[in-house]
């Protein structure tokens, strides 16, 4: 037993990327919308009780350890009255009367403070109903108000009350070429400056990197949001596969994740390739002389990535884990040859003070039905590949600090924010924040921290 872990759905991205992420959970375990499992049609390998993630009840009824909060209720509603209304703990949706307007002192400083109580005693009723919390996964995006400014509220409580428990965030940020809203830089910025002390490690991916991988693999023109959170669930699925398969004894912990990824303190911006990507209508991925080898060679590919930043890098990667599923017994030959092959190529280019920083766990548990209505065929095996690349961070916090400084330059939209609560001189200590965390991914890039 390795622990239990609880997921929080912050704002209205996060709430609806959480809701396709447990039916994708409940559609791998055979776990019915109600709660109850029917796995006589699954092999014996799949007939194991995901506790890391589902509470069960006294009536065998699974129930999923995850919290929605939103500051206003419609999305949460949505979840609430949709075809898997009776799986959640009704108390584990917390809303308030009002949106944040995608805006980030909003949602920290006034929305955050009216649901935060409820916030607090949901998260401690979750941690006391484990046996033992190994750490906490947050799904968001950066660029709401909501999504912003509450979850840096949320991060706050976890890393000060459960100090030893780790703290995953998979954030959504707003890409350069699709945002939302025209103050999104501003929420990316305000939310990863100030967040940094309370996270150990996190997981970016980006909606723009996402809809190309649906276009270019699936052939989807126009995919819609629903796409994009179902690939989230295939891909968050596969992330934390041997925390749902507790039966899996090379999955180590959350800690031991971050452990492996993150040199130091705030150098813990990740970002996350996955494949192999096929389409229902395509004949599905097939190795003729060895899946891992194949697989391999395809997630070294950055047309795989799911940050668009990752795909314009050329910078050098302090540490990765690649994390395979499906592998059979043979699957690790010739696995350290291609490893090596890549290194020598310059495909897989490694700082020069952390030489051997690939750490690779394998999942006996093949890729299990992904939701019919998502798109992607199932296949026998996958792997996904988490790197924190020096230059992949600094790309991405570049374009971030880029779009902010263009709005900041006029004080565009700015009194908005200080009417909120917020000093204006709180932008400059952000924007500060996540400069020094680029000169730092920058001096790792070259090879002098």
């Amino acid at each position: 037993m390795k622990g239990e872990l609880i997921m929080l759905h912050i704002g209205q991205c996060g709430v609806q990327a959480g809701h396709t992420f447990w039916e994708q959970l409940t559609y791998e375990h055979g776990i019915h919308p109600d709660g109850f499992n029917q796995l006589s049609n699954l092999d014996n390998e799949s007939k194991v009780e995901p506790i890391s993630f589902f509470h069960l009840t006294g009536d065998e009824r699974y129930v999923p350890r995850s919290i929605f909060i939103d500051s206003e209720p419609s999305t949460t509603d949505e979840v609430q009255n949709g075809l898997f209304r009776s799986l959640f703990n009704p108390c584990s949706f917390i809303h308030g009367k009002e949106e944040a307007a995608n805006n980030y002192a909003r949602g920290r400083f006034i929305l955050g403070a009216q649901i935060m109580e409820p916030i607090v005693e949901r998260v401690r009723k979750e941690v006391e109903a484990t046996d033992m919390c190994q750490g906490f996964v947050v799904n968001h995006s950066t660029g709401g108000g909501t999504g912003s400014g509450v979850t840096v509220r949320v991060m706050e409580h976890l890393s000060d009350t459960f100090n030893k428990a780790a703290n995953v965030q998979i954030p959504i940020y707003p890409s350069e070429y699709l945002s939302t809203a025209v103050v999104d830089p501003y929420n990316a910025l305000l939310h990863s400056g100030f967040n940094i002390p309370y996270s150990n490690l996190v997981v970016m991916l980006d909606n723009h990197a996402i809809m190309q991988l649906l276009s270019r693999h699936l052939q989807i023109e126009k995919p819609t949001f629903l796409f994009l959170n179902r690939m989230f669930s295939q891909i968050s699925s596969c992330l934390f596969c041997g925390f749902h398969f507790n039966a899996d004894p090379t999955c180590g912990s959350l800690e031991e994740l971050a452990t492996n990824l993150v040199p130091f303190p705030q150098l813990h911006f990740t970002f996350v390739r996955y494949a192999p990507i096929v389409g229902l209508r395509r004949n599905g991925f097939h190795s003729t002389v060895n899946p891992a080898q194949d697989l391999t060679r395809a997630v070294l590919d950055p047309n795989y990535s799911t940050l668009t930043a990752d795909k314009a890098s050329r910078g050098k990667m302090i540490a990765c884990c690649l994390a395979f599923r499906g592998a059979s017994a043979g699957c690790q030959r010739g696995l350290a040859q291609v490893i090596s092959e890549t290194k020598r190529t310059g495909r897989l280019n490694f700082v020069d003070w952390c030489p051997t920083g690939v750490k690779v766990r394998i999942h006996a548990v093949p890729p299990l039905r992904p939701v019919p209505e998502s798109g992607i065929a199932e296949t026998p095996a996958n792997v996904i590949l988490i790197g924190n690349g020096a230059g992949v961070a600094v790309k991405e916090l570049s374009v971030i600090l880029m779009q902010f400084e263009r709005l900041y330059e006029k004080r565009c939209f700015v009194h908005w924010y200080v009417g909120e609560g917020m000093e204006e001189g709180e932008f400059d200590e952000a924007a500060d924040l996540l400069k020094d965390i680029s000169d730092k991914y920058a001096n790792a890039d070259e090879s002098g921290i």
